[in-house]
């Protein structure tokens, strides 16, 4: 091993000096720990190479859902969503479907009232999914209709369900697991490298580590929609008391630290239509930075102790997941050639050995970066197989821009740290069937 005060190059020896000496080890250990701290992620995705999805035991009892819905000026999408609900292979009066219209201008509002579903109208200067939820939660304690009720699905207006959906999260439900997200996939993956982008971030949340947490039989998080709650944990927090910017994350956090398990069920399938304009796209994960960031200042102190105390393996994920690495690896880069810089010129070093030691350093950083993203869809796909609806060559391309999709992360999580950010809606205007999305 090479003795780190000195650096070859071009067969000349250069002596970098003690400080130098120091900022090499300090360099060698951040990314040593930044390896070691996603290593669990490189290992889920070998799991899921090895291990295909798990089949859930059949129910012996069905029970009774309650299907939430937060909808502001959805009126193109909202009526295939409830009728994606009613055309599920489930009994129709153990389903009720309540709607929270949420500040809405449109038509969203009497397209709902056309259906079976219970309809609100809510008006209010706090914006934003968290308190619309809220909210419709304590319309139907209010009214009584909690009493046939034995766990509430959270969806988004532009989801639709697969028909055997609601029968399979009963067999979750029934075999006692009190929170469950199920697996999500995508109405326009192949639009453009942006809704490609965006799906294969859930795609390889869902099939490498949902997958894989299940198999080791560790509790996962839910991810925005696509999920039920127990009735008695949704009385245990008193409603729907999360509102920090990324609500679902800051409510897996609660979950782990409550010794409540979260699980996967892979086999009931809903679709979810991602931003196809690099606006919404920008805006949306802007929200979500902000958001972790909000998380990582609440919880981390409370993750870290339940993991040193307990041995709570599921804080592990969360905790990676509002540590805001990306910020922590880049501004380190930047000290660190900053400080390699100052310390070229009093050591009187050669131009090459700094241009070089940056160049370096700057490319290893992003080539790792981009070759994991990579590898990682790669395996997605290869998994996935023709359940990502796109052209081959298509799927091939957005492997290539995947990692750019994922390099946003960078900005946008430094970004949030010092600007305010307000939640915006996504536009959703892509309006298909349940069975024109399967055909």
């Amino acid at each position: 091993m090479e003795e780190i005060s000195k650096i070859i190059k071009m067969n000349e020896i250069v002596e970098v000096g003690k400080f130098g000496n120091v900022l090499i080890v300090i360099n060698s250990i951040v990314m040593i720990t930044l390896i070691i701290l996603y290593t669990h992620q490189h290992l889920y995705a070998l799991i899921s190479l090895f291990t295909k999805p798990t089949q859930e035991k059949e129910a012996k009892k069905l029970h009774s859902f309650a299907y939430l819905i937060c909808a502001r000026n959805e009126e193109k999408v909202i009526g295939n969503l409830i009728d994606s609900i009613y055309k599920q292979d489930y009994p129709k009066e153990l389903m009720h479907v309540f709607v929270c219209c949420d500040n809405c201008t449109d038509n969203t509002y009497d397209i709902c009232t056309k259906t079976d579903a219970v309809v609100y109208k809510r008006n209010s200067n706090l914006k934003g999914k968290s308190y619309a939820l809220d909210f419709l939660l304590n319309k139907i304690y209010e009214e009584d209709y909690d009493k046939d009720i034995d766990a509430f699905f959270i969806f988004d207006a532009d989801n639709l369900l697969s028909k055997n959906y609601t029968k399979e999260m009963n067999k979750s439900l029934d075999s006692g697991i009190k929170v469950c997200t199920s697996f999500r996939d995508s109405k326009n993956f192949a639009v453009n490298w942006i809704s490609a982008g965006s799906a294969m971030s859930f795609y390889r949340e869902c099939r490498i580590v949902h997958h894989s947490r299940k198999i080791f039989h560790l509790g996962t998080y839910v991810s925005g929609t696509g999920f039920y709650i127990a009735k008695d944990v949704i009385e245990k927090y008193g409603g729907w008391n999360f509102h920090t910017m990324v609500e679902d994350i800051e409510f897996s956090i609660n979950c782990a630290l409550d010794d409540i398990y979260v699980g996967y069920n892979e086999n009931a399938c809903f679709y979810d239509e991602q931003p196809s304009r690099l606006k919404d796209s920008l805006n949306q994960r802007l929200r979500w930075c902000k958001g972790t960031h909000q998380c990582f200042k609440l919880y981390e102190g409370k993750l870290i102790k339940k993991l040193i105390t307990k041995l709570k393996l599921t804080c592990i994920d969360l905790i990676i997941h509002i540590t805001p690495m990306p910020v922590v690896a880049f501004i380190w880069l930047f000290i660190y050639l900053i400080l390699m810089g100052i310390n070229s010129l009093v050591m009187k070093l050669p131009i090459h050995f700094y241009l070089d030691t940056a160049i370096r350093s700057t490319y290893s950083l992003f080539l790792i970066t981009f070759v994991v993203a990579f590898l990682h869809a790669l395996i997605v796909t290869i998994l996935l197989g023709k359940k990502i609806k796109a052209p081959l060559y298509k799927k091939i391309i957005y492997l290539f821009t995947f990692p750019i999709y994922m390099f946003f992360y960078i900005p946008l999580s430094f970004i949030a740290i010092f600007k305010k950010v307000t939640w915006k809606p996504i536009k959703h205007d892509y309006s298909k069937s349940i069975e024109n999305i399967e055909k």
